[in-house]
């Protein structure tokens, strides 16, 4: 029987096997331009690891925003930001908090949007024509007001010649990272993630062309 792919799971190794054969022929995924802890992975790793601060020696340290590859050389890249805000480490007031320690993210959700859309201007510029973009990310509540970051990413990706071709819902069995908060709960709670897989086709003003 020919496996179904799903647009939802709970396994974030099941999507990245289901784009791999959708849509890289099952080949592996080429780049992985902020690989933290690597736990993105299983046994087999993309050939080329970079990240801002390095904690594998096979890791390149570079900015997501400035990699050291030339232009339009890349099949495939892969980029699971922070997602994360007002927990950064060090800033005054929130240096301490537990979710800081924990976890990487941003002072305000403008730091947020200004890494992303840096980063998918590189990932462009990496990229073949029609070369692979796989983008994880998860909407928030930043300041008492719902962020669809799944659908600014869209916007801002489209505006750098990256075209979404599917999209994927990573479930969680348990409640995602979130700032302790106090006070009357206002927004439903987040229970899930995205992968947004583009292919890099040009601008609407380079496809029209």
């Amino acid at each position: 029987m020919t496996k179904v792919h799903r647009s939802l799971e709970y396994d974030q190794h099941e999507i990245l096997a289901s784009i791999r054969e959708l849509h890289l022929g099952g080949e592996m995924y080429e780049a992985d331009i902020t690989y933290g802890n690597g736990s993105f992975w299983q046994a087999e790793q993309p050939p080329l690891c970079f990240d801002k601060q390095p904690l594998a020696p096979h890791v390149v340290e570079a900015d997501s925003m400035a990699l050291p590859v030339g232009t339009a050389t890349l099949r495939s890249v892969v980029f699971d930001p922070p997602f994360l805000t007002y927990v950064r480490a060090g800033r005054e007031g929130n240096g301490r908090m537990a979710m800081a320690r924990r976890f990487a993210g941003y002072w305000t959700y403008g730091e947020l949007e200004t890494h992303y859309r840096g980063t998918l201007a590189e990932v462009s510029r990496v990229l073949r024509h029609k070369g692979l973009a796989v983008v994880k990310c998860q909407d928030i509540v930043h300041n008492h007001r719902l962020h669809c970051t799944h659908a600014s990413v869209i916007q801002w990706a489209a505006a750098e010649g990256l075209r979404l071709v599917d999209l994927y819902v990573l479930g969680a069995r348990h409640r995602l990272p979130a700032p302790n908060r106090k006070g009357v709960q206002k927004h439903a709670r987040i229970f899930h993630s995205y992968f947004l897989v583009f292919r890099k086709m040009g601008t609407t003003e380079q496809v029209a062309a």
